[in-house]
This record gives structure tokens, sequence and C-alpha cells, in this order.
């Protein structure tokens, strides 16, 4: 089972047990409730938070200085919470006409994450207030509407991490989740390996009162309301936290080669007479020239007109580290082509395998596992290939992302297939583009995410 400690969801935090402990130990609670501290420890540390007081002071994410009863709500202490261990998987299976079955292709299925929590605070009119708060942030930051069903991210730590190492040493920045320092972990670093997302989150049961201790009454004391409410990520896939290979990576300075001049060549030889090409006029070799070999017909593809070959490229290749892919897992990246001063034509972004280490003027490139052409990017723009959402879009200064589908396609002009690196070995992304559109600011990003299921 995940951590029950703490979750953000839409940017909003929604759980924090060290806060809630923190608000209820100062009295923000039922008098009769004893709310014991089983938390993870230094989870302020890992969330780079100061130590936690009370919600006027701390600018608690429910509280409200018009409303009284905002600053006397502790927040919802997680019970259980069911659906993040695995994602459901289905695959058919068809009887054969003889003995045994067929196994069709598998699917990962929807999650659905079932949450039980016990709101608390000082009185029943500030955990009413809190419940609605609650309600009002799990209906996520795209709340707009039935035109917007791409849900919100789901932020949570998989487990409590700690950290072992001798005594005495100091637990800072770069000690990492190995690191040496003894003791709770209580910095973001060492916490780095328990972080997970999840993709298309959206509140599919709202936030429903299921049991109640106390008073009957609205407005005494004493009143503690569970509560239990439903979010289901359409991408099944818990994602870690993404990994830098490469960073601002500029293309090789031109080495000339590219601009040398070309003689065409047009003499009858050359040419049939209808003016074409004289050696595709070839024919292949028939058995019998009375019975020539069927011809299938050509399947109708949808190709990218816009997709035109440059005439020479320059390329820029970065290595990604086999463990970037975990044997166990797969990988997605994370991409962002910047431009830079001038317009970026016939951008090509191809995946290919490594498992030799060779250098990149060595790989077949024909045994890319995907590729991606970009036909143009204005000046001074970025284009974002996301594995983790499947999103190519494109940013320009002064807007908002803009779905790229019209310019990208896959290799010749066809649909293109979404990268996925697997199996634990290298792998090398090579990124070429028009020579004579490549300005000298213009650079290449990349990070990789690995996928849980």
């Amino acid at each position: 089972m995940a951590a029950t400690d703490w979750y953000c969801f839409g940017g909003t935090e929604i759980i924090n047990s060290a806060r809630t402990h923190a608000y209820a130990s100062r009295g923000l609670k039922p008098v009769h409730l004893q709310v014991q501290d089983c938390g993870c420890p230094g989870l302020a540390g890992m969330l780079e938070d100061e130590p936690y007081t009370l919600p006027s002071d701390d600018g608690a994410p429910w509280y409200d200085p018009g409303l009284p009863e905002s600053a006397d709500f502790a927040g919802v202490l997680l019970l259980d919470v069911k659906g993040l261990d695995s994602a459901p998987i289905e695959r058919p299976v068809r009887q054969r006409a003889g003995d045994g079955a067929v196994f069709g292709r598998p699917r990962y299925l929807p999650r659905e994450i079932v949450f039980t929590g016990i709101a608390i605070g000082r009185t029943s009119c500030a955990i009413d207030y809190g419940i609605k708060w609650l309600s009002s942030a799990l209906q996520g930051s795209l709340a707009c509407g039935d035109d917007c069903g791409g849900g919100d991210d789901l932020d949570y730590l998989s487990c409590c991490p700690t950290v072992a190492g001798t005594p005495g040493t100091p637990c800072g920045p770069g000690s990492g989740a190995g690191g040496s320092c003894p003791g709770p972990c209580d910095h973001p670093d060492c916490a780095e390996l328990a972080w997970r997302t999840l993709r298309n989150v959206a509140l599919t049961r709202s936030p429903e009162v299921v049991e109640q201790f106390g008073g009957a009454c609205q407005c005494c004391p004493g009143v503690a309301k569970v509560v239990q409410w439903t979010l289901t990520a359409a991408r099944p896939h818990a994602l870690r936290a993404p990994v830098e290979v490469a960073r601002r990576v500029t293309w090789p300075a031109s080495s000339g080669e590219e601009e040398e001049c070309v003689t065409w060549t047009t003499g009858d030889t050359c040419l049939d007479d209808e003016g074409q090409c004289a050696a595709a006029q070839l024919q292949p070799c028939v058995l019998d020239p009375r019975c020539p070999p069927p011809t299938l017909p050509e399947l109708p593809v949808p190709p990218n007109p816009c997709l035109c070959e440059p005439w020479s490229r320059r390329e820029v290749c970065v290595p990604i580290p086999p463990q970037a892919a975990p044997i166990w897992s797969d990988t997605v990246p994370v991409m962002e082509i910047y431009s830079g001063a001038l317009p970026l034509r016939g951008v090509r972004v191809r995946f290919v395998p490594n498992p030799l280490g060779l250098p990149a003027d060595q790989l077949d490139q024909c045994g890319a596992c995907a590729e991606l052409n970009v036909s143009y990017l204005p000046p001074g723009s970025t284009f974002v290939l996301d594995g983790t959402r499947r999103l190519a879009a494109v940013r320009c200064p002064g807007r908002a992302e803009t779905p790229a589908g019209a310019i990208v396609s896959g290799e010749g002009g066809l649909p293109y297939t979404w990268p996925v690196l697997e199996c634990g070995a290298p792998y090398m992304a090579c990124i070429s583009a028009d020579s004579e559109s490549i300005a000298e600011d213009a650079s290449v990003s990349l990070w990789t995410v690995v996928r849980e299921v």
C-alpha cells in the first residue's frame, strides 16, 4: 500500500500528515480524539516547509482570512488508500476449437483510487468547512465543464523514505536516496526516488461522510467525521520523478560540406521520352511475360504534406544511459527543442538502441525504435514532446501551449508512434534539422521518466 502521508492533486495539497498532526497537537481537534504521530518523519523537510504551527500562520491550503472556521480546521488524516499498489490489467481469453485457449493483447485499465480519511477540526463547523473545501479542491484545476476531460496530476509518496549511515554525517543537498546521513529523510534529495505522479486524474465520487464520532448536534464540539472519495486515473502508469539527461545541448557548427555546389546532369541518356528518370523505369525480372506477378494495390495513408526532406542536415546526439530504463519497467522521454533566433525546419528525432555503446556516427539509425518529424518551429519557440502525457505541443513566447499534431509526423510522413525505452539498454537520441535553419542558440533538452504499473 502506498504511503498515506502526502497527496497533492492539481497543484493543491490535500493530505499532509505532518501538518495535520502539528495542528491537532495545538488543540485543533475534538476534545475526546487522540491523534498519534504515526506519519512519515521529516515530511516537512522533504517538502522544504518550515515547521508547522497554525493554519493562519502557515497559509494552509484551506485557510481563508474571511472565514474564521477555516483557522480551526486541521486537515484530513488519511486512514487508508486503495488502488495505488498496481494497475489493473485486462487480457481476453478466447477458447480454441480444440483444447485450450488463446490469449489476446493485454491492456492496462484506468486506476480507481479510493481514499478514506478523518476530517479533524476544533469544532464541527470547522470540520464541515473542511469537507466542503476538500470537495472543491478535488474538482481539480481543469474544472471547466464537459469540454475539459484531460484531468490533473496526482503527486504522492509511494513509501516513507529513510536514510541510514554513519552518525554525525550531515544530511543535505546532494546526499541522494542512498546517502550516508543517519536518521529520517528530511530533505527533498533523499526522498527523490519515493515521489510518484499519476497523469489525467479526475474526481469520480465526491467526498461522502461514512462515519461520525461524537455528539449529534452540528455546533457542539467533539464531532469528527470519516469521509471517503474516489479519484480515477485515466493513464494507469505511476511515474517516477524525471531524470535530466541533457540540458540546452546545441548543434555542432557547420563543417561547410553541407553547402557544396551540386552539378545537375540533364543529358538525353538520363531521361525517357516523358522526361522521367530512366533508371526508375527498369522492370523487375519476370519469369513469365504472359503471367506477370500480381501487383498489390497501394493502401491509402494520411501523409503530412508539410514534410519536406532538407537537402543537408546537421545532427546532435544525446546518449541515454542504461540506468534510465530499468529492466523490470520502461521509460518514456520528455524532450524540449528550442528553435532559437531562427525558424527551425525539417526537425527529425530518432531514438536508437545502443547496447554496444557505439559512437553516434556508427549507429544504424534504420533500427530506430521511434522517429518523429517536425516540419517547422517559429523563432523563439519550444517544441515539447511529453511521453508521460502523450502530448506534442509548441510553446511560443506570450502564448499558451498549442497542440502540434499538424506539424508532427512519423517516418516518411506517416503517423508517428510514441517512443518507449525498454529492457534496461542504453539508447541514443539523435536530433537533426535543416542545416540552413539552425540558429547558434538552438538547443535540445531531454529528461527520462520511469513508468511503473
